[in-house]
């Protein structure tokens, strides 16, 4: 593991290469996205150039955006001087959605991004998520810095996510979402309809062979179901993020009979839950804090509405897929979720489910397993 020169700036901590050889990389000193990339680049995997500012050197540099320029000045070089870089955040645990990537940034501003990795680290929105997921408290922020990827370059670029298996029920095989020449917070945000995996396959089907096997070499090495976020650029692959997850065992019983189907999307994140509609993240915070069973409906979820989602009972969405935001903080909540409900629409606050109008407050009841959205036979 090489170690950075850092010239005249001395830091508690040494900036290292992101690299194969040498020791582990440490969760709690280089966080869990660095032991990720070191992960899939000791499988010979493509992993873009970068360095890992370790947590207690981002805070340093942190408090002087000036100094981390200086600070990263050879690191910069080693990676091949990119002219554009991505500045993620690293912390030892995962908090989805709660902390700051800044994607395509000019060298000459990478102080002020690592700034704002750092702070993001002592956000409401961040106490929130780690509050939610049973951590004491929230962990301080790594940071590290890649060469950009551009997944905007051509139509054989884009970004996506994929999974060893499905979520949801633990069907072997690789399924996820990919959209074209996109970056990948396209497929987060759900802004952007993503295509499958399968899309993929048949416009660059080198790409998804390499894709697929190295998903299945991430499990025999590994030894736990991945997921794994990548980007193409000009038909080339490369892997951003590894998570490991287990399938969720869930004794839930089915919803209860006599409801009637409204709407279907895709099944996110598994599970029954019945509770009250809202749209509005503040309303739905309200209800929370009368004791309601909130079910938070949105036309798509970010960052700024995870205060919301820990305190709902579910959660739908109009646009996206299992790789949204909406998708990946419910299953880390482990509450049921449904997205990409292309029949839903918003008229004055209430939600449209193919024409059947559900009004702020009236009950509903989503089937994170099978991806419904039903109502009882009694509600007009």
């Amino acid at each position: 593991m090489a170690r950075c020169q850092t010239g005249a700036v001395q830091l508690p901590d040494p900036i290292v290469e992101l690299s194969a050889d040498g020791a582990d990389l440490d969760p709690r000193r280089h966080g869990a996205k660095a032991v990720g990339l070191q992960r899939l680049m000791r499988l010979g995997l493509p992993v873009p150039a970068g360095v890992v500012i370790p947590e207690a050197s981002a805070r340093v540099l942190a408090a002087d955006p000036a100094r981390a320029r200086s600070a990263l000045h050879d690191a910069h070089t080693a990676i091949g001087a990119p002219a554009r870089v991505a500045v993620r955040s690293g912390a030892a645990v995962s908090l989805p959605g709660a902390l700051e990537t800044r994607l395509d940034v000019v060298f000459d501003d990478v102080g002020p991004a690592v700034a704002a990795v750092v702070a993001s680290a002592g956000s409401d929105r961040a106490r929130t998520v780690a509050s939610a997921l049973g951590h004491g408290g929230v962990p301080g922020t790594a940071v590290v810095v890649q060469r950009m990827v551009d997944a905007a370059a051509d139509d054989a670029s884009g970004a996506g996510a994929a999974t060893s298996c499905d979520p949801i029920t633990g069907r072997p095989g690789a399924v996820g979402s990919f959209v074209w020449n996109r970056h990948g917070d396209a497929v987060m945000s759900g802004t952007v309809a993503p295509a499958a995996l399968d899309g993929v396959e048949a416009r660059l089907p080198q790409v998804y062979a390499q894709l697929v096997d190295a998903l299945a070499r991430l499990v025999d090495y590994i030894g736990s179901e991945v997921e794994a976020e990548f980007a193409v650029e000009r038909g080339e692959l490369w892997f951003l993020q590894l998570r490991t997850f287990a399938i969720a065992a869930i004794d839930d019983p089915p919803p209860p009979r006599g409801l009637r189907e409204i709407a279907r999307g895709v099944a996110a994140a598994g599970g029954t839950a019945h509770g009250r509609m809202y749209t509005d993240v503040d309303d739905a915070l309200d209800a929370a804090d009368r004791g309601e069973a909130v079910v938070l409906v949105r036309p798509t979820t970010a960052p700024g509405d995870v205060a919301a989602m820990v305190r709902s009972a579910a959660i739908v969405t109009a646009h996206g897929s299992r790789e949204s935001h909406a998708a990946v903080v419910a299953r880390s909540l482990g509450i049921p979720a449904v997205v990409g409900v292309g029949a839903l629409a918003f008229a004055a606050g209430d939600a449209v489910f193919a024409g059947r109008r559900i009004t702020t407050g009236e009950g509903l009841v989503v089937d994170g397993t099978a991806g419904s959205i039903l109502v009882p036979p009694s509600d007009r």
